[in-house]
């Protein structure tokens, strides 16, 4: 009887909790590191959420290529936008190798789709020339190719650390810094 009483505040707990809607649970983690996530929820004026979906991760090696694709929710007159991503360390990708293709309707003026920033972060971005994006949308895909030194690497990660977008130039929702905890732990 004592072990029945013993389990009645857990049983309570999730019964209580299992189906109320005010429950927020926690942001999905793509890795074993507790500080990325691969989605966070930003309530912008021109953006919900930002989601990235990793690929190329399983049986990765020196030389291989991952895949980041950036899924944006609740886009709003989004006419142009810019993600700037810090790769930690450096020395575990090929950058010159890397290459983004922003979704239609976005376009780059970049061949590579890639600025390469003097600190070591690559920025990402696309505009539309014909309309502004609503709703739901992949905004493109980032591919990274590993350097050799990937295989004597533990703790490679790849993480956004500013998203800018909105119907202008000067009219932008941005949200920066590493408080966004957005990104993937590669190995």
């Amino acid at each position: 009887m004592r072990s029945y009483l013993a389990l009645l505040p857990v049983v309570l707990l999730v019964a209580c909790s299992a189906n109320d809607p005010e429950v927020q649970l926690p942001p999905t983690r793509i890795s074993e590191d507790s500080q990325l996530l691969d989605m966070v929820d930003l309530d912008g004026r021109y953006i919900d959420s930002m989601l990235i979906a990793p690929g190329g991760l399983e049986d990765l090696s020196p030389g291989g290529e991952v895949t980041i694709t950036f899924e944006a929710t609740g886009l709003t007159r989004v006419r142009q936008f810019e993600i700037v991503v810090a790769l930690s360390p450096l020395s575990a990708f090929t950058v010159d190798r890397s290459i983004f293709r922003p979704q239609r309707p976005f376009i780059s003026p970049i061949a590579s789709g890639i600025e390469f920033n003097e600190d070591g972060t690559l920025r990402l971005g696309g505009a539309s020339l014909t309309s502004a994006s609503e709703g739901d949308q992949s905004l493109g895909t980032l591919t990274l190719t590993t350097a050799a030194r990937l295989a004597s690497l533990s703790d490679v990660t790849v993480e956004v650390t500013l998203i800018s977008l909105g119907p202008s130039f000067s009219d932008r929702d941005r949200f920066e810094g590493k408080d966004m905890h957005l990104g993937i732990a590669v190995k």
